[in-house]
């Protein structure tokens, strides 16, 4: 009956010590802060945001895409959310290690225009390999990332500007999101 009573007591005082030691400035927090704090920022604050939730039901609509999106896992920090549509499809993609300004230096883009989304920092690009197929990618500033609206005609036809329309589904979506960090 001894050792029961004193292995209840043990308990308790090791778990004392262990949070005393927690809390205290030189106790063992080495791990747990730095996960917390220096989760990439971008992931914070761009949480919240989830590609197939920019846009409501009824706007996605009006834009002629078919509900609900369907989303795609990329890699893990570029989450993304196709939806076919006519006259375009859209991708809307959540990228939190890239920015307008550096995706700007990557060697992919066939053209990379600057722009403003709503007056933030924001640019038209297309990719070298989508130059005849018809696809335009607008980004913007969005936390510490970005938000990139892929547009991709669906039929062949001429009379379409992608990157018009992917401008006007993004700067539905830039109230949206939050502000550059």
């Amino acid at each position: 009956m001894r050792t029961w009573t004193r292995s209840p007591l043990a308990a308790v005082a090791g778990a004392v010590l262990v949070g005393l030691s927690a809390c205290s400035p030189g106790g063992n927090t080495d791990h747990a802060p730095t996960e917390t704090t220096d989760a990439s920022p971008s992931d914070e604050v761009l949480s919240e945001v989830t590609p197939c939730e920019m846009l409501p039901p009824d706007t996605l609509r009006s834009f002629g895409l078919q509900v609900p999106g369907k989303p795609t896992d990329g890699l893990p920090w570029t989450p993304a959310c196709d939806y076919t549509g006519d006259p375009v499809g859209v991708t809307l993609v959540k990228n939190t290690r890239q920015t307008v300004a550096s995706s700007e230096k990557k060697s992919t883009w066939a053209s990379f225009d600057r722009i403003t989304v709503n007056g933030r920092p924001g640019a038209t690009a297309i990719t070298k390999g989508s130059t005849q197929a018809q696809i335009c990618n607008v980004l913007f500033d969005a936390g510490q990332g970005m938000i990139q609206v892929r547009a991709q005609e669906s039929g062949r036809s001429d009379e379409i500007d992608e990157c018009a329309k992917a401008l006007e589904i993004a700067e539905r979506i830039e109230p949206n999101v939050p502000e550059p960090a």
